[in-house]
């Protein structure tokens, strides 16, 4: 003989009550026909409303929230039901006790994670009727601004790589040369889902093979929150000869550039000491000059002489 799960007698009397569709046509709950779509980590409404017919008696009135099979919120007896609710739900949910009498079965589910995506039912029952309908609920995550790191490998090649950490679902990337060339299939992409929190981690490597200035359009889409990441990296390679500013001709250029500041330096340092003996020079024939005139001007004192 097979058991039969019990349940508390008022709660089954609960799932009765909210099993059947409204004996009255004109009583008509609404939720969104589209589902939701929540934001990972933060608050999302799960929107649910229903006709009060002008009067409301919040004793003989009964919303239940489920997700599958789970009571997600429940409300009965004028009270929340908290004891009926499944422990993944715990202080997270919250009804609009004072929005209620307006027709306003919503419910508050806090904290949001991807554990919390799938199909709820809105179950109401008021003294003019009851219905419950369903919707789904999609949970996802923004991505963070990429991080770019630029690679200069030594046979003139340029790895472009670009990260982005903790976004959910997978993300459409695409890659631009000049924002119209797509230059996608020519990059390496990698995902990797973390297991406890099930977001993503991207990485996208573009290895550039030209020689010439490049700019490359970055792009990163979240289509279930139209996140649209658009990143432009304009690359400016060449040397004066117009090839590839790579391996030693890197250091050459290096070196050169350093050669050209050293010998400005110098040219400034010889041009300082010659203002400096300029201006020792000059300090002397002026001092023989005021010698030699006063040497005469004593001169011509001695021999009675005016001086001129």
């Amino acid at each position: 003989m097979v058991e039969t799960e019990k349940f508390p007698a008022s709660l089954y009397c609960l799932l009765l009550l909210l099993s059947g569709v409204s004996s009255y046509t004109e009583f008509e709950i609404s939720v969104p026909s589209g589902g939701q779509v929540g934001v990972y980590g933060q608050s999302v409404v799960l929107s649910c409303s229903f006709p009060t017919g002008g009067s409301w008696d919040v004793s003989s009135s009964v919303f239940m929230w489920q997700r599958g099979l789970e009571v997600v919120h429940s409300f009965y007896h004028s009270h929340d039901q908290l004891d009926q609710q499944h422990h993944h739900y715990a202080n997270r949910t919250r009804l609009y006790h004072q929005e209620m009498a307006k027709g306003n079965a919503s419910l508050r589910l806090d904290r949001v994670t991807l554990e919390d995506d799938g199909i709820y039912t809105c179950s109401v029952s008021t003294q003019i009727g009851s219905q419950n309908k369903s919707f789904s609920l999609k949970v996802a995550a923004f991505y963070p601004e990429p991080h770019l790191h630029i690679n200069l490998l030594s046979n003139g090649q340029v790895d472009l790589l670009l990260t982005s950490q903790g976004g959910y679902p997978s993300p459409l990337l695409q890659w631009l040369m000049g924002n119209m060339e797509d230059i996608t299939e020519e990059t390496q992409t990698q995902l990797e889902q973390d297991q406890h929190t099930r977001l993503y981690s991207v990485k996208s490597k573009l290895n550039l093979k030209r020689g010439s200035n490049s700019s490359i359009t970055f792009i990163l889409k979240n289509q279930d929150l139209g996140q649209e990441i658009r990143r432009n990296i304009d690359l400016f390679l060449e040397d004066g000869a117009g090839g590839p500013l790579s391996g030693d001709r890197g250091h050459y250029v290096l070196l050169g550039a350093l050669i050209t500041l050293l010998t400005a330096g110098l040219a400034v340092l010889i041009i300082f000491f010659l203002r400096r003996r300029t201006q020792k020079s000059t300090t002397k024939t002026l001092f023989r000059a005021v010698t030699s005139a006063d040497e005469e001007q004593s001169i011509n004192h001695q021999n009675g002489k005016p001086p001129h």
